[in-house]
Parts: C-alpha cells; sequence; structure tokens
C-alpha cells in the first residue's frame, strides 16, 4: 500500500484499535511464550516497568481489569482461552493466537525504529507529560508565554 492510499490509513486504525488499550501491549508481550494463567500474567506484568513515560505513574493493573481485557481480546480474537478440566481444581490458561505471534514479529521493526529516534520519543513524551500535568513546573514567565506564541491583547487608548 501506499502512504496515501485509503486502505492504508484503515489499516492503521485497525491496528489502533486492535492492540492500542492501555494493557494490551504488556499481555501480548507476556504471553509471547506461552500460556499462563490470569494470576501469572498479573503478576509478570506487574513487575513491569513499563509506559511510566506516557501514562499515569500511580497506573496498576488490577485483577479486574485484567479479566476484563483478556475476555475482550478474546473475544475479538487476538487470544485463546482453555480450560484444563483435567486437573482439580480446573484452571483457565490463555494464550496468544498464531496471528497474532507473527504481528508480534512484524513489530519488532517498528520497535527498532523507535529506537533509532529516541530524541523523537523524547520530545513525544515530554509533550505528553505536560498536556496531562505531569510536570511540576506551570508555565510563568513571559518568556515561556512567548514560546507558545501567545499574544497579549493591547487596550486601545
Amino acid at each position: 500500500m501506499k502512504e496515501g492510499d485509503e486502505g492504508f490509513l484503515r489499516g492503521l486504525y485497525d491496528l489502533k484499535y486492535l492492540f492500542g488499550d492501555k494493557w494490551v501491549p504488556a499481555i501480548l508481550v507476556t504471553l509471547s511464550d506461552g500460556p499462563m494463567q490470569r494470576k501469572e500474567i498479573l503478576s509478570t506484568i506487574s513487575s513491569y516497568s513499563i509506559g511510566e513515560e506516557w501514562s499515569d505513574k500511580r497506573a496498576v493493573l488490577h485483577d479486574s481489569y485484567l479479566a476484563r481485557t483478556l475476555k475482550k481480546m478474546t473475544e475479538e480474537g487476538l487470544l485463546t482461552r482453555t480450560r484444563h478440566t483435567e486437573t482439580f481444581p480446573v484452571t483457565v490458561t490463555y494464550s496468544l493466537n498464531p496471528e497474532v505471534l507473527t504481528f508480534l514479529t512484524l513489530a519488532e521493526t517498528l520497535v527498532g525504529w523507535v529506537d533509532d529516534h529516541p530524541e523523537l520519543i523524547a520530545q513525544a513524551q515530554a509533550a505528553y507529560s505536560r498536556r496531562n500535568g505531569d510536570e511540576p513546573d506551570s508555565l510563568t514567565g513571559i518568556d515561556e508565554l512567548d514560546d507558545l506564541d501567545i499574544a497579549d491583547d493591547e487596550d486601545d487608548e
């Protein structure tokens, strides 16, 4: 596809909506080594130090939200949910569908692009933090207002 192609644009939005949920990337990476139970997924994701530059630093994945996200991902076809009735108590594991493993392999190229452009990523993260009030200092000086291209109204006398 060409960049200006409507189909390409639609595909980018499909990717965004399919994989763009807050915890989906962490779940995908966690399950990339094989099936896991929900408590194992939660424990693994909780051990990661991820996304602090892009999200609320106090964000914690709760079990109830993980359960809803796993259900949604299963309904969307990203995951397979397997009940193991041969054991007592019955256990449930989640695994990635083969197409998702292919996507993760392809995504390695995109992650390489991110690694090659740290200045762009840092600039975007700083802008994100400013928009979300994560920076301790607010705009207080005239020079800072000039940088934002905000003009004062002049009084007519």
